[in-house]
C-alpha cells in the first residue's frame, strides 16, 4: 500500500479549504441575483422615460467601465497603489456617468399638473429624483464590486467579467424593456 505522500496531504486540505471558503456565507449567485435586480431598477429608470438616446450610452458606457475595473476591495489588493487608486478612480468615473444618466431620466418624470408647479416644487422635485439616482447609482456600484470579489474567488478575470457582464446586461434588459411597457400602456 502506498501512503499519501506530503504533498497530496497538502492538494487534499487545500481544496478542503477551498471548498469550505466556497460554503462560507452567500454564495455569489445570490448576490448575482440581486445585482441583476438592482440593474433592472436601472433599465426600469432609464426606459421608462422617453429621455434622449445619449443618456443610454452615458450608462452603457458607466456600467462597463465598472465591469471591467474589477474594484472591489479584493481585486485590487493584487496591485500596487497607483494601478489600485486609478482603478478605483476609473470605477469611480463609472459609477458618476451611471448616477448622472440615472437623474437625467428620473428628472424627466415631471407632472401632469402644470397649474401646481412652484419653484419650491420643482427645486424639491430636482434634488430628490438626483439623490434617488446617486443612492441607486452607488448601491448597483457597490453590489457590483462585491460580485466582482466573490466571483474572482472561483473563476479567473476573464470569466468573472463575462459573468458580471451578462448579470448586469440581463438586468438592466429586461428593466428597460418593463419600463419601456410602462411608458407604453
Amino acid at each position: 500500500m502506498r501512503s499519501s505522500s506530503p504533498r497530496r496531504r497538502h492538494s487534499r486540505s487545500s481544496r478542503r479549504a477551498q471548498l469550505r471558503e466556497l460554503n462560507r456565507g452567500p454564495g455569489p449567485w445570490l448576490l448575482a441575483f440581486w445585482c441583476g435586480l438592482l440593474y433592472a431598477m436601472v433599465g426600469m429608470s432609464l426606459g421608462a422615460f422617453p429621455i434622449p438616446h445619449w443618456v443610454w450610452i452615458v450608462a452603457v458606457v458607466g456600467i462597463l467601465i465598472q465591469i471591467t475595473t474589477l474594484a472591489g476591495p479584493q481585486a485590487l489588493r493584487r496591485f500596487r497603489w497607483l494601478p489600485a487608486n486609478l482603478l478605483a478612480l476609473a470605477s469611480s468615473l463609472g459609477a458618476g456617468l451611471l448616477a448622472v444618466a440615472l437623474a437625467i431620466a428620473l428628472n424627466h418624470a415631471g407632472t401632469d399638473q402644470i397649474d401646481d408647479i412652484t419653484i419650491s416644487s420643482v427645486i424639491w422635485e430636482v434634488f430628490f429624483y438626483s439623490l434617488l439616482a446617486l443612492i441607486l447609482a452607488a448601491v448597483s456600484s457597490g453590489v457590483t464590486a462585491s460580485l466582482g470579489d466573490r466571483l474572482l474567488r472561483h473563476f479567473n478575470q476573464r470569466q468573472t467579467t463575462l459573468i458580471l457582464a451578462g448579470t448586469i446586461l440581463f438586468g438592466l434588459g429586461f428593466g428597460s424593456l418593463f419600463g419601456f411597457l410602462i411608458r407604453q400602456g
